[in-house]
């Protein structure tokens, strides 16, 4: 039998997919690992796609995905952002964010240039950067600043091959988000050094304190021609299964995006693209009963962190993750996070599988109910203090 390629054997195995592994084999495991909302699909979409399956959209759509939902999508943004996005011409649906990121990766970026990502950063992003035969230069991301990214470590990680810097606010796997002055600073260094931007924002409807700000940067001066923002339904409308995203960008990248679609997945399929617009025409009221809940336990995971021994956390600004300092306890975040969910049972994510930076936390995603939430926070307290005696 042949051998697979080396870029294969080379692609990363997220290491939330090796604890998702493990814990199924740890009965009544409570988890904290997977990023995926605690919610199911609501009614509105289910029935908008059912009813659009029945009267026929069975078949294939364009490319670019169906015209009602990129022009729905495109309404959307551009009340919110202020932004010019046209439904025919500037956005691609895709197969979640996902394929979003990677095909805005492969239109910004020739083999062997170099692609800017914060780490710790979501785990994927380093993978898709090795199928794409690009080269990975990490920007650091400090504890003592939130885990926002500054335009000062930014500068100081450009190569002479930099062609383009992934952007991730609110973020995965810190809940970091990045300032609006400190924004418009990292946009001027990409103006500066004539980069691509891609922005994946798909957690961008979750902040939780009205103190923070969290803005695209396509929205700075000079940045809408060089950003391709990645949006995504999965998060926001609870619909991870459904893999609808999108890219919103220039005329010309978009346009290679559509070949690219055609000679990978050819299209979304149409019925779910219908379930999509009706969550942009109204179907949203999910996503503040999500917050509300995601708050509380947000809120609930930093008091418990904060009263634990060994181990500490920032408070995030959005998204639904924490990242938690695991150092103190001796334990290689691997190890902290094995032993956790063997001895504990429960199931954490090593953040080291989030790049160099991430080492000595481990990452936890209080999407569950309050009641779960509460529960794997007290068996956590109980195992630390077994640990710490």
């Amino acid at each position: 039998m042949p051998e697979v390629s080396r870029r294969a054997q080379e692609a990363l195995y997220p290491s939330v997919r090796e604890m998702f592994e493990l814990a199924s084999h740890v009965p009544d495991a409570i988890s904290f690992a997977i990023g995926e909302p605690g919610f199911g699909t609501p009614r509105p979409m289910i029935d908008a796609a059912y009813r659009a399956a029945l009267s026929g959209d069975t078949h294939y759509t364009p490319n670019r995905g169906s015209e009602a939902l990129r022009r729905a999508w495109c309404d959307f943004r551009n009340r919110a952002d202020g932004t010019d996005y046209g439904p025919d011409t500037d956005i691609i649906v895709t197969t979640g964010g996902m394929e979003g990121v990677f095909m805005s990766m492969q239109a910004a970026m020739d083999p062997d240039d170099d692609i800017l990502i914060p780490d710790p950063g979501y785990a994927n992003y380093f993978g898709q950067a090795r199928m794409a035969q690009v080269n990975v230069v990490p920007v650091p991301l400090h504890e003592s600043n939130g885990f926002r990214m500054r335009a000062e470590d930014l500068q100081a990680a450009i190569t002479p091959r930099s062609r383009a810097l992934l952007l991730n606010s609110p973020s995965n796997p810190t809940g970091a988000v990045i300032d609006p002055d400190e924004l418009e600073r990292i946009a001027r260094v990409a103006r500066e050094h004539d980069l691509w931007v891609i922005s994946d924002e798909v957690y961008r409807a979750f902040v939780y304190d009205e103190a923070v700000r969290c803005l695209s940067i396509a929205q700075m001066p000079g940045m809408r021609e060089r950003t391709l923002v990645v949006d995504s339904f999965s998060k926001t409308y609870a619909m991870t299964g459904w893999r609808i995203g999108c890219v919103l960008g220039p005329a010309a990248a978009v346009d290679r995006m559509a070949v690219m679609q055609e000679n990978v997945v050819s299209c979304v399929p149409g019925a779910l693209q219908a379930g999509a617009v009706a969550a942009l025409e109204g179907s949203a009221d999910i996503l503040s009963t999500m917050k509300s809940a995601y708050r509380a336990n947000r809120d609930m995971v930093v008091r418990e962190v904060a009263d634990m021994p060994l181990v500490s956390c920032n408070v995030p600004d959005g998204a639904f993750y924490v990242l938690v300092n695991v150092k103190a306890t001796g334990l290689s975040d691997h190890e902290f996070a094995v032993r956790l969910l063997n001895e504990g049972k429960v199931v954490v994510t090593p953040a080291s599988g989030f790049g160099s930076r991430g080492a000595g936390y481990v990452r936890l995603s209080y999407v569950g109910t309050s009641e779960a939430t509460a529960e794997g926070l007290r068996r956590m307290r109980a195992w630390l203090e077994v640990l710490s005696s």
